[in-house]
């Protein structure tokens, strides 16, 4: 079988100011993340690659035709919940049956606000066939992943698949949009190809904010470091250089062609 790269962007208002005590409005929000996305498009667009895009209910109602655009070329919508910062249960099935009305695409997969946790039952209730909130690592003050699988794998429990991010193999180093921002890009690649090879699919994922220029909010520099035209050039050159080693594919596509 085929080696697959799984892009996944969480498209949401771009609400993290508000994490740092920094106001910024609603109509702000919306505006970063739609630059971004279209930055970002410009990418896949040219190296001809489909993504996986877990967007809120409310980003998309408030850009329903970009994400009519996003279906037409052949990438996925997956629930990213209703709001960004509202953590409400009931929004599962309704951002789902929101984000099916606008897209005409059946929404499969789910993936919680800043990966926070949620009753995998009630996500299953929900109409949801795969859930991909888990980052199979350690990071300090956040959460503590180590025991649980670091590849997809199936909550017998709830009936329900679960797909990990990528994480390096042995010593778990997350390959998330942090660690693409903030390290060697070459040891970065390196550590993709490492995980490609040990695991058969490649499973990474960032925002579409981060691709414009994040330099005038007040944020940690780890987390605006290389925004912008200069981190849309180098997710340009990781597709480029990891196009030898796989097959780009979205999620629900991924597990249709493992029988799941």
């Amino acid at each position: 079988m085929n080696r697959k790269i799984l892009l996944t962007f969480d498209l949401e208002e771009f609400d993290l100011p508000e994490e740092y005590g920094v106001a910024i409005s609603k109509e702000k929000q919306l505006a970063v993340s739609a630059r971004g996305l279209e930055n970002l498009l410009g990418v896949l667009r040219a190296q001809k690659v489909n993504a996986t895009f877990f967007t809120t209910a409310y980003y998309a109602e408030n850009n329903p035709q970009q994400m009519r655009e996003l279906v037409a070329e052949g990438h996925e919508i997956a629930s990213h919940l209703y709001y960004h910062s509202d953590y409400d249960p009931k929004h599962l099935q309704k951002s789902r049956e929101k984000l099916r009305k606008i897209t005409g695409q059946e929404i499969s997969g789910f993936r919680s606000p800043r990966l926070r946790h949620m009753d995998p039952k009630l996500i299953k209730a929900a109409g949801y066939h795969y859930h991909s909130s888990l980052n199979p690592t350690y990071l300090p003050g956040r959460y503590n992943n180590l025991n649980k699988p670091r590849t997809l794998f199936r909550d017998v429990e709830n009936e329900l698949l679960v797909l990990p991010f990528s994480v390096s193999p042995v010593i778990r180093f997350p390959l998330f949009w942090l660690s693409f921002k903030n390290l060697n890009p070459q040891f970065y690649l390196t550590l993709c190809r490492q995980a490609l090879r040990k695991d058969g699919y490649l499973h990474l994922y960032f925002h579409p904010w981060e691709f414009t220029a994040l330099d005038e909010f007040s944020i940690p520099r780890y987390i605006k470091n290389r925004s912008g035209e200069k981190l849309t050039s180098q997710l340009d050159q990781l597709i480029q250089r990891m196009k030898s080693g796989g097959e780009f594919e979205t999620i629900s596509r991924f597990l249709e062609e493992r029988g799941l």
